[in-house]
């Protein structure tokens, strides 16, 4: 097998931001593109990328090829690439090489993580209500939160959205409904919904969202957030984290 992606700082960014939150990671390929599938260490996290093979300028793909790989690795090669350069990945005898082109060429060769490596299931979650909005609005709003506690709740109650957090001493909140900002998208909920999650682990996942696209928070009553992003036109990020319990 062998891609090029040129849309090289979106794919750094999202390998550097997988890698803030597990250490190994499979690179599964198929005919019809490329998926990630990985779960955090301590079960809290899990990501899900799939791309077409759009998304990649050339997809040369004979039969399902899965490279298992250490993060480390492969973001300690990628710090290197810059804007306008190119990156070739191939399967290299039971090896991943790693091309970068710009103005010169550069080739690396890393080794891959044992065959015995899986990637995680997707869960199916039962998930009640669901919050369409800007990631701008994501993003400040779990900023705000970290700084009374290291977790925020969600809430939807009468299409109203609310992000807030407390400790013994202090509290924030902040609500939103459905305006003609565009912030907020789309607003839908079985009744009051309202689960608290880690702002660590959501920090680290909505870092990369671009402020202007939106994104899709769906979660139930003391239940998992599952996060769906479009990448871009060829490519789709979800975020599954589990609850806090209270």
């Amino acid at each position: 097998m062998e891609v090029e992606i040129t849309e090289v700082l979106p794919f750094k960014d999202l390998m550097s931001m997988v890698g803030s939150l597990m250490a190994d990671v499979s690179l599964d390929f198929s005919a019809d593109g490329m998926s990630i599938k990985a779960m955090d260490p301590s079960n809290i996290a899990m990501v899900v990328f799939e791309a077409k093979s759009q998304f990649f300028s050339s997809f040369n793909i004979k039969e399902p090829t899965k490279l298992s790989i250490s993060l480390d690795d492969l973001n300690n090669i990628l710090r290197f690439v810059k804007q306008g350069e190119r990156i070739v990945m191939k399967d290299t005898k039971g090896r991943l090489g790693i091309s970068i082109l710009g103005r010169r060429q550069t080739d690396f060769v890393m080794p891959l993580i044992g065959d015995d490596y899986t990637a995680s299931k997707v869960p199916q979650l039962k998930l009640t209500a669901s919050v369409t909005m800007l990631s701008d609005i994501l993003k400040t709003g779990v900023k705000m939160a970290s700084t009374v506690d290291d977790s925020v709740y969600f809430s939807v109650e009468d299409h109203v959205f609310e992000i807030s957090a407390k400790n013994s001493e202090k509290e924030f909140s902040q609500k939103f409904d459905i305006n003609n900002d565009k912030e907020i998208l789309d607003i839908s909920s079985e009744g009051l919904t309202k689960s608290k999650y880690s702002t660590d682990y959501l920090t680290k996942f909505i870092s990369i969202l671009d402020d202007e696209r939106p994104a899709k928070l769906s979660f139930s009553n003391s239940y998992p957030l599952r996060i769906d992003y479009q990448f871009n036109d060829n490519a789709q990020l979800s975020f599954i984290l589990a609850n806090r319990i209270e």
